[in-house]
């Protein structure tokens, strides 16, 4: 498994993945410690890039229970309580409040507004192959990755830019209008790998400005009066999580609120960056619940001083 176990391999330290270079590096105080090799280390690189990916693939299906019990860390396993999915609003902390607020609430308002579309057209019946029609559509996309894998190979952290579209029927008797947005986005996760196979264990995203669609890119996917035709757009949709009053149980608030942009706001990097770390308990972690999430500036990274 370790430094010289795969030195046969032509592997010395990129993958590519959808042209993309995953870039992997060994932390200096790693040296006097076993150490997978570069060619590990590029394989993991991409099997983490794969997990993101999937990820984006269930949530974009509006699959998100199935996201979890598929992609997520075992919830019989050691590190269930100590899973979080973030946001600048809240934290889902435990991977049980994931699974009830990002999954199984989820897949509830599915067969909602499957019911409620079906007023609609009635043509649709109500079948799990028919899950999703009625209900939001969210695709976020997974760029500019910056993955780092642990010298012990036990844990994986990334960041990725993340822009997307937002799609929500607002189903009125007969009608379902088009409430959208775009997103431009971040995502930060931590992965650990267990039984061999990577899962993601914290997950956190941070917005930079999500504007609703114009009205002229929305109107004709609308139905009126039980037709295509053209009906009004009452505001940008929301994350899901955007839309409660208040904390239910399980959730805490955030660390840190990373701010949307405003012409005030400074410039700002958020997710902080991966960097090479041997074990997880000598890097910071994307949980967004202690002191080591914040952002990054040039005050912090002190490159550039001000000239008076």
């Amino acid at each position: 498994m370790f430094k010289k176990s795969l030195s046969a391999l032509a592997i010395t330290g990129a993958v590519l993945a959808g042209g993309i270079a995953l870039q992997v590096s060994v932390p200096a105080n790693a040296e006097s410690r076993p150490t997978i090799s570069q060619g590990e280390a590029a394989y993991a690189a991409l099997q983490v890039q794969n997990t993101m990916s999937r990820h984006a693939y269930y949530h974009a299906a509006g699959m998100n229970l199935e996201e979890v019990d598929t992609l997520w860390v075992d919830p019989k396993g050691p590190n269930a309580a100590s899973a979080t999915f973030a946001s600048p609003m809240w934290v889902m902390a435990g991977l049980e409040t994931v699974r009830n607020a990002y999954g199984k609430e989820n897949q509830a308002n599915r067969e909602k507004a499957l019911k409620a579309i079906q007023a609609v057209d009635p043509s649709i019946e109500f079948t799990a192959a028919n899950l999703g029609a009625g209900h939001e559509w969210a695709m976020h996309t997974n760029t500019t990755p910056i993955i780092e894998v642990a010298g012990d190979g036990k844990t994986a952290k990334g960041v990725w830019y993340s822009p997307g579209v937002g799609l929500m029927a607002k189903v009125t008797d007969d009608d379902a209008e088009v409430n959208s947005v775009f997103f431009w986005e971040k995502y930060a996760a931590d992965f650990i790998k267990e039984n061999g196979k990577w899962k993601i264990w914290h997950l956190q995203m941070a917005y930079d400005f999500t504007p609703g669609f114009p009205k002229e890119m929305i109107e004709a996917i609308e139905i009126i009066n039980g037709s295509l035709t053209p009906a009004g757009d009452d505001g940008p949709m929301r994350q899901a999580g955007e839309r409660m009053a208040e904390l239910p149980p399980g959730f805490q608030k955030p660390a840190y609120s990373y701010p949307p942009y405003s012409p005030t706001r400074p410039g700002l990097i958020y997710p902080r960056l991966p960097e090479p770390y041997y074990t997880f308990s000598e890097t910071f972690s994307y949980c967004n619940c202690d002191s080591t999430n914040r952002p990054d500036n040039s005050a912090t990274l002190g490159i550039v001083k001000l000239k008076e």
